[in-house]
């Protein structure tokens, strides 16, 4: 944590202990040691750090204190309470007495003992890793159906761009899935009168799929399935210079969506400035790194208020094969057009979003 160097305080009380020591910093009188567990699962982190600090205590007997600083993200504080208790309840009273907690959350802290040099230590934490949410692995929740509405947006996709049919086992490669999972994607658009079959196995739209594209949006359109930022320095949000700064930073797996893919597919696109900017990150597995957002701006933070506005929207895009468009030249890559129809929705743009499906397939006839 390069921002604890800067405290002056911080620097006259303590360094990083010499090697081998189970602690990452140690007062320079050595009387007080200090933990840190940057991610624990759940009481796992809390219990397994007061056991080493426990541990040492006993060996250590010249150590006054140990601190162990907690970031949690799972546990409510007054189930740290508790288990924090029981925890102190396994060792001596010349142990437990010599224990100290920090333990930090998105909206709370809390220290025990309640000492002034506890809410000391707490205080340069909490402004060190007051971003570690935002940037920490997250886990992804699939919506209902995710595989099989790949499928169907590959399709879209490949109907929209005039690409011809598709063979079935290619489908399922591109969607990262079981055959059953497509064949059960083709027989709901087959009932619906929307796709067609050939001898070769190979399948694609008769037309744009109107009811399924609804249903699409219905369960894509949750706003709990995207990482939603907003900007705390009070300064007007600009999503422009952050696609600028972006652009410089080349994130891997990270494709430019909305309003800015809008524009990259479409050249005429009718809409002034851009509200927002909307990202798609490839994630093949059930969790996703967002550690790029802090180094994109520092005053961005994820906020879980819908009603907000939000300066940068993050989409996870879980199949195989994530068909952004790379223009030679150019630093990112694009959304393709169905996920970028999709972020335009999103934002309430929905005449945009039949205006860019228009712009492909003039036969689209959309409410």
């Amino acid at each position: 944590m390069d921002e604890l160097t800067q405290d002056s305080w911080w620097q006259h009380q303590f360094s990083p202990p010499v090697s081998g020591e189970p602690v990452d910093y140690i007062a320079r009188d050595g009387r007080t040691v200090v933990k840190i567990q940057k991610a624990p699962q759940g009481t796992r982190g809390l219990y397994s750090g007061a056991m080493q600090l426990a541990l040492l205590l006993t060996d250590r007997p010249e150590i006054d204190r140990a601190c162990l600083v907690l970031m949690i993200s799972r546990l409510s504080m007054d189930r740290l309470r508790r288990e924090w208790k029981n925890i102190k309840g396994l060792f001596r009273l010349t142990v437990s007495q010599r224990l100290s907690l920090v333990a930090i959350g998105k909206d709370a802290v809390w220290v025990e003992p309640d000492e002034e040099f506890i809410h000391r230590i707490a205080k340069i934490f909490q402004a060190a890793i007051d971003n570690a949410f935002d940037t920490a692995p997250v886990n992804i929740k699939p919506y209902a159906k995710q595989k099989q509405l790949e499928v169907l947006k590959i399709l879209i996709h490949r109907w929209l761009l005039q690409e011809g049919a598709i063979s079935i086992g290619k489908l399922a490669k591109q969607v990262g899935c079981t055959y059953p999972t497509v064949r059960e994607a083709l027989e709901k658009l087959e009932q619906r009168q929307s796709i067609v079959r050939y001898s070769n196995r190979s399948v694609e739209l008769a037309r744009f799929p109107r009811s399924s594209w609804s249903e699409l949006l219905a369960l894509s359109g949750n706003p709990k399935g995207s990482f939603r930022y907003k900007d705390i320095s009070g300064e007007k949000a600009d999503p422009e210079r952050l696609l600028r700064r972006l652009e410089r930073m080349r994130p891997s797996l990270v494709a430019v969506g909305g309003v800015a893919a809008a524009r990259h597919w479409h050249a005429d696109f009718d809409l002034h400035g851009t509200p927002r900017l909307n990202l798609l990150l490839h994630a093949s597995g059930n969790t996703m790194d967002l550690d790029f957002v802090k180094k994109l701006d520092p005053a961005l933070r994820r906020t879980e208020d819908y009603d907000e506005s939000p300066v940068l929207v993050i989409r996870p895009l879980q199949r195989a094969d994530p068909l952004f468009d790379r223009v030679p030249g150019a630093s990112l890559p694009f959304a393709d057009p169905v996920e970028t129809a999709l972020d335009l929705h999103d934002l309430g743009l929905t005449a945009q979003a039949s205006q860019l499906l228009t712009h492909f397939r003039s036969e689209i006839r959309l409410p």
